[in-house]
């Protein structure tokens, strides 16, 4: 259990914990922490999900099976489907010519990529990969529109880790198709948390053999082939981790756009752990996960590592194809920095993105977030490990004055705090 407190706010919700009804045989209760999420692990291939419970040794508990089980009702259907979308598009794919650069959201989890990507979304000039298309990315093209509300029924109404709308129709992170086409992934490590991290490597593309980026770049160019194909607009992408695999995808995309968003470290480490305590636990196939003994090193060696990388390599994107904002500013002035982004970036047409930015805004005009009392020793261990973060995306002065507040006497977390 962390030993700090949530407190209810202002972007991740009104915290809660959503329980199932446990079971009268204890031996079969399951805790989803944040509520019950569908597993992602439905669009996977036969022989993927194979690879997959192999790497876990099929260390399954006994409260996961069910659920398990389930996937091999849907699962063994995806390569059938593959075959028939891939007969069908796979050429008028290939041969689609990449004339419109994509424009990246990247930043740290928890620090407003999700915000972004969702005020891009709006404008009708843009397109992005919608939940659909990165949970069954083999075949949507096939069936998107069609199998939706097969799932639908399995799909919360919001986030398991914050009050953010979920929908198929949505969008959503491309590292999910990433992984349900076999490539590796820091997110792999949501089906056996117990195991602790896996596939570290992938954060930054450091230090993999030549062979297995370019699996990782074929595949993300197969992915991207075919949302062009689907929507015929300038696509928005939005992974977090992107952030720190510049090498890569600056030779992919010379000149895509990029969006760099950052947030005050001292918010941004406690809602990234609630964040994967959340997922770990609706995703894994074993549960609890027991997380306590590693999540918060984890999440700060990858703020590090993720920071690091991103400074290093941000000078191979063009000074015009970059705009780095606070979330800070961000939520102070949406629509002035939305249109800001727009007039750097040189993207047209923000006249007709204005109104549906607006109105997204008004519906979400009741979000709240969770902010967090850190005690002071994790406070000063983070500002100590990102100190070059703070100082160039200017939070010194509030990390400071977060360090110079006395310590609060320690109160009990609040129910639905992460535990």
């Amino acid at each position: 259990m962390p030993d700090y407190e949530v407190m209810p706010a202002e972007e991740d919700g009104e915290p809660q914990r959503r329980r199932r009804k446990k079971p009268k045989l204890p031996w079969l209760t399951i805790e989803r922490y944040g509520g019950r999420l569908l597993y992602v692990w439905f669009g996977m291939r036969f022989m993927t999900l194979m690879r997959l419970f192999w790497r876990g040794r099929f260390s399954f508990t006994l409260n996961c099976i069910p659920d398990t089980l389930a996937l091999f009702i849907w699962v063994p259907w995806n390569t059938p489907l593959t075959w028939i979308s891939e007969a069908l598009y796979k050429r008028k794919a290939g041969a689609l010519p990449l004339d419109t650069p994509p424009i990246f959201v990247v930043g740290h989890w928890r620090s407003g990529t999700t915000l972004l990507h969702d005020l891009f979304s709006e404008d009708p000039n843009l397109a992005y990969p919608t939940t659909y298309e990165c949970f069954f990315p083999h075949h949507f093209l096939l069936t998107e529109g069609r199998f939706d509300h097969v799932f639908k029924v399995l799909l919360p109404k919001r986030r398991p880790q914050d009050d953010v709308p979920v929908g198929f129709d949505r969008p959503q992170e491309e590292e999910f198709a990433m992984i349900m086409l076999g490539e590796g992934s820091p997110y792999n490590t949501m089906a056996w948390p117990r195991m602790g991290p896996v596939d570290t490597e992938y954060l930054d593309l450091e230090g993999l053999p030549e062979k297995k980026v370019k699996s990782w770049a074929d595949k993300f160019m197969w992915f991207y082939r075919r949302l062009m194909l689907k929507h015929n607009k300038r696509l928005v992408m939005k992974t977090p981790a992107n952030a720190a695999r510049l090498k890569v995808l600056t030779k992919l995309f010379p000149d895509a756009r990029w969006v760099f968003i950052s947030r005050n470290p001292l918010d941004v480490f406690p809602s990234t752990v609630k964040l994967w305590r959340a997922l770990y636990s609706t995703q894994g196939l074993h549960n609890p996960p027991q997380l306590e003994d590693w999540l918060d090193d984890y999440v700060l060696d990858t703020f590090q590592r993720f920071t690091e990388a991103y400074e290093k390599d941000r000078h191979l994107i063009p000074e015009q194809n970059l705009v780095e904002i606070r979330y800070e500013d961000l939520v102070k002035d949406p629509i002035g920095s939305m249109r800001g982004i727009y007039q750097q970036l040189g993207i047209e047409k923000f006249d007709e993105a204005e109104g549906p930015m607006r109105a997204i805004l008004t519906d979400r005009s009741d979000h709240r977030v969770s902010s967090y009392r850190l005690p002071k020793p994790i406070a000063k261990k983070i500002a100590d490990r990102l100190k070059p973060f703070i100082d160039r995306h200017g939070y010194r002065d509030t990390v400071d004055a977060t360090l110079a507040e006395p310590e609060a006497a320690k109160a009990p977390l609040r129910e639905g705090a992460a535990s």
